[in-house]
């Protein structure tokens, strides 16, 4: 029996906003099949829209980051370099992070608590499979570097 090859990238197969999005539709489907609405409360609006600002922001400010140093956005390709500064000494998934704060964002908005149940699932996906390939692959091509990185900054906050 042969061993596989390690692969030379991330074996991610969803991209992360399309599993966002579907969770959205899906939440939203789920509002209007069992008639679900969040109650109400002082201040929903403004959560959402300042969740939605520190999403846009952090995802943005990832993305610079990456592009400064050239390396790709793309979960599926191969990371040049393990990006450590910036936005990415607060989390390893910056950009994850923002993907949820806007989910977070939207399902406020919209009062729907199907999105917020999706945001879930979701996060458990984005977990288990796109992060553990993604770091699956950060430790055989950083080695020491990506442990010490993981070491020292959480996978979310």
């Amino acid at each position: 029996m042969s061993e596989q090859p390690d692969p030379a990238h991330p074996e991610v197969r969803m991209p992360p906003p399309l599993l966002h999005l579907g969770g959205l539709l899906i939440g939203h489907g789920l509002d209007r099949a069992l008639g679900w609405t969040l109650p109400d409360f002082a201040g929903r609006q403004t959560l959402a829209t300042v969740l939605a600002v520190a999403g846009a922001l952090l995802v943005v400010t990832a993305l610079l980051q990456l592009a400064r140093h050239r390396t790709t956005v793309m979960p599926h390709r191969a990371a040049r370099v393990l990006v450590t500064g910036g936005v990415f000494r607060l989390s390893r998934n910056p950009i994850y992070l923002s993907f949820a704060l806007l989910h977070l964002a939207c399902a406020l908005s919209l009062a729907s608590p199907g999105m917020l149940l999706m945001l879930l699932a979701v996060l458990w996906v984005m977990q288990t499979h796109v992060i553990a390939a993604e770091e699956a692959f950060h430790a055989r091509r950083f080695g020491d570097q990506w442990r010490t990185y993981r070491q020292r900054v959480r996978r979310w906050l």
